[in-house]
């Protein structure tokens, strides 16, 4: 690293920026205390860079550490009602469509929360973070920042565990299943604001609900940085659907660690929609800590201009008989590129295990670039385990065929794009979110 970096580095992320943003939070001793030695493994972990091999494709040299402001307020008032908020976060918060609850962060600051009343008689707990470390601490204090993403897990985790304001937390008692989907959204809004927020979903025996989060900007030619983190317990039995829906602008940093630990005959779903940001680097990973637990991870990209994202997957099998299932299909265009790496791994104890990954790419113009690295570490003898990747340009016997039938060459186009990710948008258990994403890559296709 060039001391110009680290100049950069150390003007943004010093001590004082972190006492700064840390000073009115008020939170309990255990947790402050965690926030500050997480600090102090952020200092003591360098940047990651091209030589460390899960960031070898992607380098942090286009990064403009120097416009990124930590503690950037928005001039967004806080809201009391979903119909007090501007119509773009109502938009995003899906108002006029049933919800568990809803809430709302810009910048890392708590704008709006709600949670329905009979959600709550079932005595299920959705707030935000800051509020969850005072009126549910013993919780937090078993889960936050502990076995699923804790701070030593590397630069931007330290990063998140040390300046994270505040985040979600959602807490399903034993037995109760929640109909209608919790909705969150983290949002950046203005010129250089930075959002550091965590999602904590504990989904306790026999438990069922789904999560979904979207992150955003409310200014598409805004710069900005978004360091996320989420942590998702699943208990034995239990049935956490996690969406993720990233459209956040072209300008954006984007960086995000999600894990899940699941126990015993436990199911935990991901449905992932990466659409914007100038850069992203997300690692999924799923912890098969139980017997029999199960995983299933849905995803898509849709890439454009210089956009470059890198997605990094692992599927872990330590229990017995268990399973994993991903497909993620990507679209490219432009000089657009992604990297896709995905594990499987299962540990002498993953006996029965059946697991299977595949990554499909489809390049729309010559100028775009896909890598596709799929992987198995085995050591068991008793399992089902492969993967597959393709990469390739639409087939133009496809465009000929409905040229021939008076349909134009660019809706023909559209068409096999649509039809592309259609077989992962029938894999995705929420409507809402399949018709914003496909809304999305229709926007793109005609852009």
């Amino acid at each position: 690293m060039t001391t110009a970096q680290k100049t950069k580095e150390t003007t943004i992320f010093s001590r004082e920026v972190f006492e700064t943003i840390t000073a009115h939070l008020n939170e309990p001793t255990w947790l402050a205390e965690k926030r500050h030695a997480a600090w102090a493994m952020f200092e003591d972990t360098p940047m990651p860079t091209t030589k460390d091999e899960p960031w070898r494709r992607t380098g942090l040299k286009r990064v403009k550490w120097n416009r990124i402001s930590p503690a950037l307020q928005s001039d967004i008032p806080a809201a009391k009602k979903l119909a007090d908020l501007p119509q773009p976060l109502r938009q995003l918060l899906d108002e006029g469509k049933p919800a568990a609850g809803r809430l709302l962060l810009v910048n890392g600051r708590l704008k709006y929360l709600e949670l329905a009343d009979d959600v709550a008689a079932q005595g299920v707990t959705f707030t935000d973070l800051q509020t969850a470390a005072r009126t549910h601490t013993a919780l937090l204090e078993a889960h936050l920042m502990r076995n699923a993403v804790p701070p030593s897990d590397g630069k931007f985790a330290a990063m998140n565990a040390a300046l994270w304001t505040n985040g979600a937390f959602l807490h399903v008692p034993a037995g109760v299943a929640v109909g209608q989907p919790f909705q969150v959204v983290y949002a950046l809004d203005g010129d250089g604001a930075a959002g550091f927020h965590r999602s904590l979903i504990v989904a306790e025996r026999h438990a069922q609900v789904d999560f979904i989060e979207e992150t955003a900007s409310l200014n598409e030619a805004d710069l900005g940085l978004n360091v996320g983190m989420v942590e998702l317990i699943a208990q034995e039995g239990a049935k956490a659907r996690y969406v993720d829906v990233q459209q956040l602008g072209h300008n954006v940093y984007n960086f995000n660690t999600k894990r899940a630990l699941a126990y015993d005959d436990s199911d935990v779903i991901w449905d992932i929609g990466e659409l914007g940001s100038g850069l992203t680097k997300t690692f999924i990973d799923t912890q098969l800590i139980g017997d029999g637990a199960n995983t299933e991870c849905n995803g898509v990209y849709f890439l454009d201009g210089k956009q470059h994202i890198d997605i990094d997957t692992m599927m872990h099998h330590s229990g017995y008989s268990t399973s994993g299932d991903l497909l993620i299909h990507g679209a490219l265009k432009d000089r657009a590129r992604s990297i896709f790496i995905g594990m499987i791994k299962i540990d002498p104890g993953g006996q029965l295990t059946n697991s299977y990954l595949k990554n499909q790419n489809l390049l729309l113009t010559n100028t775009a670039r896909a890598d596709s690295i799929p992987a198995l570490e085995i050591d068991a003898n008793d399992v089902r385990a492969s993967h597959a990747a393709t990469i390739g340009q639409i087939e133009e016997e496809y465009v000929f065929y409905l040229q021939s039938r008076g349909i134009p060459r660019k809706q023909a186009v559209k068409m096999i794009v649509e039809g592309f990710f259609s077989t992962i948008f029938s894999r995705m258990g929420n409507e809402r979110v399949r018709e914003r994403l496909m809304e999305a890559v229709t926007e793109k296709m005609a852009g």
